[in-house]
């Protein structure tokens, strides 16, 4: 799982071929770690979604069936199972929409897991790869404070987790910091900042969590 991205076109083509005579529905008989590698082998062109012609094979009838699978039914992953679709993410994928939805496939799983869930994922954000820091720290944690559901949780969470964890979670929303702290080249790699493209409930909650690790601190 969590494979290296093919870049070779020579080397997608012979994928192709391997997958030739792949039939839809095949995932039907998968276990969910075979799911799991399967939607990971999409995203890194190691199943192939359109043959030599550009046209569509039978993997993308699996590729989006396993996708809504994995979205509806957030209770058939356990916790640690964040971690496996945390190694997946990669900023630079050919194709945001699948960060995106591996994102809210971690925000699902964490949810349903509610408190423990939403500690969990917290307190483990420092395992996102560098490769996917923009989507495994900005993203996840900002899809957090988003949901109305979610941010009560936070704001719960923040107080139980170890003052460094807490502190982290507000340096990726403050992002100001962030490119020192991930040791990454800021004119290469920006890290997003949530007071450039947050809404007015984002920035306010942002304030909110600000006020209750500042509070924690103080006892």
């Amino acid at each position: 799982m969590a494979y290296e991205k093919i870049e070779s076109h020579d080397e997608y083509l012979k994928t192709v071929e391997q997958y030739q005579d792949y039939e839809a529905g095949t995932y039907q008989s998968m276990t969910l770690e075979e799911k799991m590698d399967f939607f990971d082998g999409v995203h890194t062109n190691r199943v192939p979604l359109f043959d030599e012609d550009g046209d569509d094979m039978d993997t993308s009838d699996d590729y989006y069936a396993i996708r809504d699978e994995f979205l509806e039914h957030p209770e058939q992953f356990t916790l640690d199972h964040i971690l496996d679709f945390i190694k997946m993410l990669d900023d630079d994928c050919y194709q945001p929409s699948f960060m995106d939805t591996i994102i809210r496939i971690i925000h699902n799983i964490a949810c349903y897991y509610q408190l423990e869930g939403i500690t969990y994922l917290l307190t483990h954000l420092r395992e996102v790869p560098s490769r996917g820091y923009e989507y495994g720290l900005f993203w996840s944690v900002r899809s957090l404070i988003k949901d109305d559901s979610a941010y009560p949780l936070v704001k719960e969470a923040l107080v139980q987790i170890n003052s460094d964890d807490s502190k982290f979670v507000l340096q990726i929303l403050a992002g100001t910091d962030m490119p020192a702290i991930l040791g990454i080249d800021s004119e290469t790699r920006r890290f997003p900042l949530l007071s450039e493209c947050g809404d007015e409930v984002e920035l306010k909650r942002k304030s909110e969590l600000e006020d209750i690790f500042s509070d924690s601190a103080k006892k």
